[in-house]
């Protein structure tokens, strides 16, 4: 390391032309990094969703549930199965340790439920195996207002065309509708009228099935060309189809129609959305693993603004948006850095009063940040709080080892008189091996962050790799840069180091007090250190600091079996509590679990939970507000637990709420729900 000082010195150009590439690439790796709230971590973590329209909890366990269970439970890399089952719905999550491809993991299940599929009840639509997206809420949500459209036409215009225009958007990995319907057709039988011709319902659903046929037909040559050919056979009209003309037993036919009423009409919603107490119909976006927040909330506004301009009718209003705070969290931590990089370079010019050998030490600050850009970008690291708060913690430790190196240079030139190129080279060589053995020290300790296990291993991994790339490039500043620009750009003169600044003399003093006291001094230093680990006990401890998003969400659960009309009226009561808040500025509400996905045609919401529901509340700008987030929650919690029959809990959308989850588990239901209320009735007798 102490050759290479003297070359750079030596030869200027290949090492400017060395940073000025790194600088260069740097700037450009850095309009390429992406910009979120938190780093992207892909766990692996597989759900298969089964719907089974109508049966019962018990069904769903013993002919569903058990049978996914098993099928997932031997494959390899499985570290945990959970099911969650209520009428009509079975959702099993697999969990593979941490290292597993998440790919490989969700193909794994995929075979494996595959080959237990005909297993399954008859009545069980086909199992739904997805990866679990870490990215959790949606980035946005808009309400759709078209008082021209009915019910049903407004869903599929959410559901064909929006849908279809946002998910050709760059990042948005899918788009779910919350409230609205889904068209069906009923035939509605007449039980009489079929006993008299002597036809079964069943007999009606298997002409109708057999009557409406979309499946492969093989291939032909057409026009010279070879084309494949498809069986299509079904009613194109609610009137055709009930012109179909169904065989009686005897001789003879009849139309669907003389059996019963066939009527256009809509499913029954199991969903539903409210927007200060008035019902709407919603969608939310959803953005992809390795996507940038902030690149794709505008991309998407900008695709919903040109939907809403060629709709008519039709007014597109935003709800909720993540790239607000994301937003103010980047622009925070750029300022915290750039505030930092300043002050180091004012302690600098401090101590060493020389404005040449000041700005040669602040260039390690900017020529150590930008290259690490580069790096971040070869690796896919997007510009996250971590990474940021990485960068903003070494901003001072990375003109460490440029003020060794231009302070020996400018010592060397004062107490010798050499020039400045001799004493840079002189000086380099004189501290090399001190200048890598500190960055190695620094090195050391940032570096093992990177191999934390778990999930808190996979977000600080990236704080690990800003944090040692960065003092890295620090070392290679000191040890090619700094020297080289000693050489060329320090002049002799300026202070004397006799010359000593106001405050020096008063620390001299004190030091020699410390020394001549040294016991009582180092009695002092154990004495701090050991108070300090004391409080440092005290301190609240959590995986990630609760921080004021300005969005609250509460989770709402009514006992089993409630119905949508009685979850609606627990929601309309919540959100005019809510609405005599201050600090809210708008109540948006979603109740059921099920929606509708984007692009075709749309999944059974038979499966929806009725009983549960999703509160999301706007809170005004912080100036237009006295309260932080917390300190709302925490005031608007109490008057909210007074309503009977609803479980009312902050916290729906994991950045605040509950700390503590407690699962348990046995083959038992009854002996299960008894033990349940028996905690919840020891839990609300703890403090806090």
């Amino acid at each position: 390391m102490n050759a290479i000082s003297s070359w750079s010195i030596r030869n200027p150009v290949p090492t400017i032309v060395l940073f000025l590439s790194l600088t260069i690439a740097g700037l450009y790796g850095f309009m390429q990094l992406r910009t979120n709230n938190m780093p992207d971590i892909d766990l692996p973590t597989v759900t298969v969703t089964v719907a089974q329209p109508g049966a019962a909890p018990s069904e769903m366990e013993v002919q569903v549930a058990r049978v996914i269970e098993n099928a997932v439970a031997t494959l390899e890399g499985v570290d945990d199965v959970s099911t969650s089952i209520s009428e009509g719905s079975s959702v099993t999550t697999v969990e593979f340790t941490l290292g597993t491809d998440p790919e490989t993991a969700t193909n794994d299940v995929r075979n494996a439920v595959s080959g237990v599929q005909s297993s399954l009840p008859a009545a069980a639509q086909t199992p739904v195996v997805a990866k679990v997206n870490a990215n959790g809420n949606s980035v946005l949500t808009y309400v759709v207002e078209a008082p021209t459209m009915s019910p049903d036409q407004l869903s599929w215009y959410i559901d064909n065309d929006v849908a279809k225009a946002l998910l050709g958007v760059d990042g948005v990995s899918k788009i779910t509708r919350s409230g609205g319907v889904d068209r069906v057709i009923r035939v509605e039988l007449d039980p009489d009228r079929l006993a008299a011709l002597g036809i079964s319902a069943g007999d009606v659903s298997q002409t109708l099935a057999s009557n409406n046929v979309n499946q492969p037909g093989g291939r032909a040559t057409i026009g010279g060309q070879e084309q494949s050919v498809r069986t299509l056979a079904s009613a194109t009209t609610v009137e055709a189809l009930a012109d179909t003309r169904m065989a009686l037993s005897s001789a003879g036919d009849v139309k669907l129609s003389d059996l019963g009423t066939v009527v256009d009409s809509w499913e029954k919603p199991r969903q539903a959305a409210y927007l200060d107490g008035k019902q709407v119909v919603a969608f939310n976006v959803y953005r992809s693993v390795g996507s940038s927040e902030i690149d794709v909330v505008k991309a998407a506004r900008a695709a919903i603004a040109e939907i809403g301009a060629k709709a008519t009718g039709a007014k597109f209003s935003e709800v909720t948006s993540s790239s607000g705070f994301v937003q103010e969290s980047y622009d925070a931590a750029l300022e915290a850095l750039w505030l930092g990089a300043l002050l180091a370079v004012g302690v600098v010019w401090l101590f060493l009063r020389d404005i040449r050998a000041t700005l040669v030490s602040a260039v390690a600050m900017p020529l150590s940040l930008i290259p690490t850009f580069a790096v971040m970008a070869a690796l896919d690291i997007s510009l996250s709080n971590i990474t940021l708060l990485a960068l903003s913690l070494v901003v001072g430790i990375l003109v460490d080892d440029a003020i060794v190196e231009i302070e020996n240079i400018v010592r060397h030139m004062r107490q010798t008189g050499a020039s400045a190129y001799q004493a840079a080279i002189e000086a380099a060589d004189e501290i090399g091996l001190a200048v890598v053995a500190t960055t190695a020290t620094i090195v050391a300790v940032f570096l093992p962050v990177a191999f934390m296990p778990g999930i808190p291993g996979k977000f600080f991994i990236s704080f690990a790799i800003a944090v040692c790339v960065s003092v890295l490039f620090s070392l290679l500043v000191a040890r090619m840069l700094t020297p080289l620009l000693g050489a060329y750009l320090v002049r002799a003169g300026g202070h004397s180091e006799d010359d000593l600044p106001a405050w020096v003399p008063t620390y001299l003093w004190l030091l020699r007090k410390a020394l001549n006291c040294r016991w009582i001094t180092l009695f002092a230093g154990i004495a701090f250190f050991a108070g300090s680990m004391l409080l440092a006990t005290k301190l609240p401890t959590e995986f990630m600091a609760a921080a004021d998003r300005g969005r609250s969400m509460i989770s709402v659960e009514l006992q089993p079996g409630s119905t949508i009309e009685q979850t609606t009226a627990v929601v309309q009561d919540i959100t005019e509590r809510l609405e005599r808040e201050p600090a809210v500025d708008s109540v948006f509400a979603t109740i059921g679990t099920a929606a509708s996905s984007g692009g075709g045609p749309n999944q059974s919401s038979s499966s929806a939970e009725v009983r549960t529901a999703t509160v999301t509340i706007n809170l005004k700008p912080r100036a237009e507000r006295l309260l932080s987030q917390q300190a709302f929650e925490a005031e608007a919690s109490p008057k909210l637990n007074d309503i009977p029959g609803a479980r009312i809990q902050f916290g729906a959308d994991g950045f605040s709420g509950a700390k503590v989850s407690i699962t348990l588990v046995g083959d038992d239901g009854a002996a299960l729900e008894k033990a349940s209320d028996a905690l919840i009735d020891e839990m609300k007798s703890v403090p806090g």
